[in-house]
C-alpha cells in the first residue's frame, strides 16, 4: 500500500480508499474489509444515504469487533443540494450513531447548496473542528467556481479552508453527468488549480466505471447494460484515445489498461487519493495491482492530452 498524510490528521491515509455504497450483507462486507485492511488499506469512504445508511451500521459493527477504531481512518459524507449549514452537525450526530464512534476522521459535504454563501458552510465545518467532533474535512461535487471562492473566504476570515477536494477524477472524462450536479476535476485549468494549491484530491468513480477493463466477449455480454451507461457517460473519440494509450503503456509495464489508468489518478502532482467501489475481493485485488505500476509525470501528461503525440 502506498500512503499519504492530510494536516490535522495524525494517521497515514491510504491512496486507494474504500468506498462502502454496494455492500448489503455483514458476512460478506467484513471478508472485503478483512482483505483490504491485510492488504495495508485503512481508509473506508462512507455516506449517511448509502443504503438508508445500511452500510454505515454494518462498517460500525465491523470496526467493533476488530477494534479498529485508532488504526482506521473514516471518512463521512453529510448533505444534500438543499442542506443548509446549521443541519450538518446533525446530520455528523447521524453517521456517528451509526458508526459507533465519538468523532469522525474526514467529513465532507456530499453535494453543495449553491444557493448559500460557501463560507457559511466553511464556518459550520470549523465549529465541528473546534468542538474536536471532525479532524479534517472537505467538500464533493465543488465547482472550480465555488472551490477558488472557498479558498479566498477562507483566507480572507482567517479560517481553515476544506483540506480535501472529492470530485471525479478518472483518465476518461466524464461526457454526460452521471447525475444532475456531478462535478469532475479532469480540466486543464482545474487540474493546474489544485496542483499551484497543493490540494487534497479524493476522487469517485476513478476507474471511470469499469472503461478501462480489458472486455473478452463473456464480459461483454454479462455487461451489456452497464455498457450502455459507460456509452453515455464516458464515450468519446478523446476518451477512446485515452484508452488506447493506456493500453500501450500497459504492454510495457505488463499489467492491465485500468492498471494504468487507476495509477494515472494517483499519479498526480497533487496529493490524489482513488475511491473504488469494489463488490467482492477479486474486484479489489484486481484495482490494487495499480499500485505497483509508477507512471513518471511524462507518462502522466501524455495519457491525457487529446491529440495524438509521438
Amino acid at each position: 500500500m502506498i500512503y499519504g498524510n492530510i494536516d490535522g490528521l495524525e494517521k497515514k491515509i491510504s491512496k486507494i480508499i474504500l468506498g462502502n455504497d454496494f455492500q448489503k450483507k455483514y458476512t460478506k462486507a467484513s471478508k472485503l474489509w478483512d482483505f483490504y485492511f491485510s492488504k495495508g488499506g485503512n481508509t473506508f469512504d462512507n455516506s449517511i444515504y448509502y443504503r438508508d445508511g445500511l452500510n454505515e451500521k454494518l462498517l460500525g459493527t465491523w470496526i467493533k469487533s476488530r477494534s479498529l477504531e485508532k488504526e482506521i481512518v473514516l471518512i463521512s459524507k453529510v448533505g444534500n443540494n438543499d442542506t443548509q449549514p446549521s443541519e450538518i452537525k446533525k446530520l455528523l450526530n447521524i453517521s456517528l450513531d451509526r458508526l459507533k464512534i465519538d468523532y469522525i476522521d474526514i467529513l465532507i459535504l456530499h453535494h453543495d447548496n449553491p444557493a448559500i454563501p460557501i463560507g457559511e458552510f466553511i464556518d459550520s465545518f470549523n465549529e465541528l473542528k473546534k468542538k474536536k467532533l471532525i479532524k479534517s474535512f472537505g467538500a464533493s461535487n465543488l465547482s472550480k467556481k465555488r472551490f477558488t471562492e472557498s479558498l479566498n473566504w477562507s483566507k480572507r476570515n482567517k479560517k481553515t479552508a476544506f483540506d480535501i477536494l472529492n470530485n471525479n477524477l478518472s483518465l476518461a472524462k466524464i461526457e454526460k453527468p452521471l447525475w444532475q450536479d456531478c462535478i469532475s476535476s479532469n480540466d486543464g485549468e482545474f487540474l493546474s488549480l489544485l496542483e499551484k494549491n497543493k490540494m487534497t484530491h479524493f476522487s469517485w468513480s476513478s476507474q471511470a466505471r469499469g472503461f478501462f477493463i480489458d472486455d473478452n466477449i463473456i464480459n461483454k455480454i454479462l455487461r451489456r447494460k452497464f455498457h450502455q451507461n459507460l456509452r453515455n457517460s464516458f464515450l468519446s473519440e478523446d476518451n477512446l484515445e485515452r484508452k488506447k494509450r493506456a493500453k500501450h503503456l500497459a504492454k510495457k509495464y505488463n499489467c492491465s489498461t485500468n492498471d494504468i489508468a487507476l495509477s494515472w489518478v494517483i499519479s498526480q502532482k497533487f496529493p490524489s487519493y482513488a475511491i473504488i467501489g469494489p463488490k467482492n475481493i477479486d474486484q479489489l485485488n484486481y484495482s490494487l495491482n495499480s499500485l505497483n505500476i509508477e507512471l513518471n509525470f511524462h507518462e502522466v501528461e501524455w495519457l491525457n492530452l487529446k491529440k495524438s503525440v509521438s
